[in-house]
């Protein structure tokens, strides 16, 4: 996931790729009689449940599967798959990061409210959440941070950091939007409006 860096799902994406050796990528692996894949250059194995384990997480994580559902269906610990998944987010943030380049084209943008272990309200009046702002760029990049408030000085600073002048920007009716005029096309989607 991380550029130059060897993460414990490495193995299971080039496995999605074909049947590539799970440790160095070239072809050429067997399934051996004790249910593991093995390269047959290096000699090294990994047990094909576990692999196929991983890579179900790695779905459901892009599927958006909640992890305890995800953990209900595989018959794991759900504090485990809440740890890959904030691993996997770790992960793209660090990308994020990295890149440092800007996004441009049509870029959607919201922002959400994740953790706190209090019951309660949901969305923005919710207390003991953290705010994450996403910017997604369609059939591209994506950036996302965990932002102090959602008032619309916050929004424009990480927009004007994150994205090219004179994109299309897609985002609800929240008024933290509004000045996004300024930086290119700004289309709004509003939720209340039922469509048939």
């Amino acid at each position: 996931m991380v550029t130059g860096a060897h993460t414990v799902f490495s193995c299971s994406t080039s496995f999605l790729n074909g049947r590539k050796c799970i440790f160095c990528g070239p072809f050429k692996t067997i399934k051996t009689s004790r249910g593991y894949v093995k390269r047959m250059l290096c000699g090294k194995q990994k047990s094909l449940t576990r692999l196929c384990r991983e890579i179900a997480i790695l779905q459901g994580f892009y599927q958006q599967q909640p992890a305890y559902r995800l953990a209900s269906d595989w018959g794991l610990d759900a504090k485990t798959v809440t740890r890959v998944y904030q691993r996997l987010r770790m992960a793209l943030f660090h990308t994020a990061e990295l890149e440092g380049a800007r996004l441009s084209g049509e870029i959607e943008l919201d922002e959400s409210y994740s953790g706190g272990s209090r019951k309660g309200q949901r969305g923005r009046g919710a207390r003991g959440k953290s705010i994450v702002f996403g910017l997604l760029e369609r059939d591209g990049r994506v950036y996302t941070k965990v932002v102090e408030s959602v008032s619309a000085q916050t929004l424009m600073n990480h927009i004007q950091n994150h994205t090219r002048k004179g994109s299309v920007y897609h985002t609800d009716a929240f008024r933290g939007y509004q000045s996004l005029q300024r930086y290119g096309k700004h289309l709004v989607v509003n939720h209340s409006l039922k469509t048939l």
